[in-house]
C-alpha cells in the first residue's frame, strides 16, 4: 500500500512488477490499475483485506500516526520508507510495534529484481 509517492513511476512500476497496489488518500482507500502508461485509482469500499508492505513517502513526523492508522489495522509487517524519507527512531518503532522498517532503498529497484 502506498501512503503518498513521488511520481506515477512508483505505482506504475510496482504494478508492472506484478504487485497488487493500494493507496490511501484522505478518508479513502483505492486500488491502482494500469491504463497504458497511466495509473488509475478505483475507490475500494472499506479497507483492503490484507496488506504486506506499506510504502511511505511522508515526513518523518507522520510515521507513528501512519503505523497506528494503517500499518497495524491492515496487518502489514513491513514499513518501507521511500527515499529520501528516513526515521531516526526506526529501531524503537520496530520494537514497539513488532514490525520491520526498511529505509534507504527504493522499493522500485528491489521489485525490479524479483
Amino acid at each position: 500500500m502506498l501512503i503518498d509517492w513521488p511520481d506515477k513511476n512508483l505505482p506504475l512500476g510496482l504494478l508492472n512488477a506484478g504487485f497488487e497496489v493500494f493507496s490511501y488518500s484522505p478518508d479513502k482507500y483505492s486500488k491502482a490499475a494500469c491504463d497504458g502508461d497511466t495509473v488509475v485509482f478505483e475507490k475500494v469500499e472499506g479497507k483492503p483485506d490484507a496488506v504486506d508492505i506499506v510504502n511511505v513517502f511522508r515526513p518523518e513526523s507522520e510515521l507513528e500516526g501512519i503505523i497506528a492508522r494503517h500499518v497495524l489495522p491492515l496487518g502489514a509487517k513491513i514499513v518501507w520508507l521511500h527515499p529520501p524519507v528516513t526515521n531516526q527512531n526506526a529501531k524503537e518503532l520496530e520494537s514497539l510495534y513488532h514490525i520491520n522498517i526498511i529505509q534507504g532503498d527504493n522499493i522500485l529497484y528491489v521489485a525490479a529484481t524479483l
